[in-house]
């Protein structure tokens, strides 16, 4: 029996989020990798799908892979090296091996690392992707703002881009979305309104998406400095060019 790698997106944070072609895979897989930042941490994406495989007759074995949170290169390809050897051990020995993460496999997830080592290293094993809800249209549904209509161009940034190249990205976009972070958000409003942004143009801070503990804030560009922002890793700011229409802080 020839083994396979299966990248799935479990989704933004909600179970019900999770595709129905994810949950199947679920149900079946003799393996599911969970990705960890240290091997004492806990696993949201695993805590998702844990109902699924609750349901299972014979559970799967769960497999964890630690992927430091380090700017530290070298230390980073060592990692994604050894754990695309450990992942493709056990498809060479015949089992389906599943690699969760939340959102989608193929939009900022450590799995593109994994994926990009096997493909290189197992050149042999067979890889598949199921694609999952990301956070940026969860963010976008929760604040009830669109994320781009009509002729609109969307410009996504992660926070750890400096102020002088977000405000020549927002030269070119109506729309930004800045991607984990948030009390960031105040040092980039005077690069901002230097782009075309104005004080009237629409923010909205989402924290948790679709979690139990989801906070959403939206206004004026301008109140930001106002704002009582908290840092959380699961955090993405929606801006608009167009005025702020009223809505309210939820």
């Amino acid at each position: 029996m020839k083994g396979r790698v299966i990248g799935i997106g479990v989704g933004p944070g909600d179970p019900e989020l999770i595709t129905v072609k994810a949950a199947k895979t679920l149900a079946m897989v003799d393996v599911v990798c969970v990705p960890k930042a240290h091997t004492d941490t806990t696993s949201t994406a695993l805590t998702m799908i844990m109902p699924i495989l609750k349901e299972r007759k014979k559970p799967p074995e769960i497999l964890d892979l630690v992927f430091p949170m380090t700017k530290d290169e070298p230390a980073l390809k060592q990692a994604w090296i050894a754990n695309a050897k450990v992942v493709a051990d056990r498809a060479k020995k015949g089992e389906m091996v599943a690699f969760i993460t939340l959102g989608d496999p193929m939009f900022y997830s450590t799995f593109i690392y994994l994926c990009q080592n096997i493909k290189t290293m197992f050149p042999e094993i067979d890889l598949e992707i199921i694609p999952g809800v990301t956070s940026l249209t969860a963010c976008a549904a929760s604040c009830l703002l669109p994320l781009a209509e009509q002729d609109e161009a969307v410009a996504i940034i992660p926070y750890t881009f400096d102020s002088e190249q977000v405000g020549e990205i927002a030269k070119h976009a109506s729309n930004l979305v800045f991607m984990k972070g948030a009390p960031e958000l105040k040092e980039m409003l005077k690069a901002l309104e230097n782009s075309g942004f104005t004080e009237d143009s629409t923010v909205a801070l989402i924290q948790r998406c679709t979690m139990p503990k989801e906070n959403v804030i939206i206004g004026r560009l301008g109140d930001v400095k106002n704002w009582k922002v908290n840092e959380d890793y699961f955090s993405m700011t929606i801006i608009k060019k167009t005025k702020f229409n009223g809505n309210k802080k939820k």
